[in-house]
């Protein structure tokens, strides 16, 4: 037996779990593992239950839910292509401050910049305090970090617009040649 893979917890996914403790049992079968909640370190313990076991998934799932995502949405971690991508920028940023203008900067004024990205990237972006959690499929995955990583970089806005006008066409004529 494989020994189980160990994720720190959020006390805000510890209360979503005993309000629905069914938040887990779907996303446990596709997974074909079992987690083992601890609440007195908040930790989950993943379990593999078979040789089909996907611990990964199940811990992204988890991170989805621990860091405030719908339950909708982390269940698009579950698909087969999806993947999660987490940027703390406390590691990159030294600064507060620093640290406010650029979320304010990836954010934008009513949402509009992360929305953009968002749509032209098909990613769903999800900020919290200092993170950023990208979700989707590998390559729009990388596409929404190196839109990010430009405005963390200091490029303005119209930089990375035109960064994304460019991916827009990139997916446009992939799609056609498919």
């Amino acid at each position: 037996m494989k020994s189980p893979l160990i994720v720190q917890i959020s006390d805000k996914f510890l209360n979503r779990i005993k309000k629905d403790p069914n938040i887990l049992k779907e996303a446990e079968k596709m997974t074909n593992t079992q987690v083992i909640i601890n609440d007195k370190d908040f930790t989950a313990s993943i379990i593999s239950t078979n040789d089909k076991s996907d611990n990964l998934k199940m811990r992204d799932y988890i991170l989805c839910i621990s860091y405030g995502l719908s339950e909708e949405e982390s269940k698009k971690i579950l698909e087969q292509d999806s993947i999660l991508y987490i940027i703390d920028l406390k590691d990159i940023l030294n600064d507060r401050e620093d640290l406010r203008r650029v979320m304010g900067r990836i954010i934008g004024e009513d949402g509009k910049v992360k929305q953009r990205i968002s749509e032209a990237t098909d990613v769903t972006i999800h900020i919290t305090d200092s993170k950023i959690l990208l979700l989707g499929n590998y390559e729009d995955v990388e596409y929404a970090r190196q839109a990010i990583q430009k405005i963390v970089d200091g490029s303005p806005h119209s930089v990375v617009f035109k960064f994304l006008d460019k991916v827009i066409r990139e997916k446009k004529t992939r799609k056609i040649l498919q």
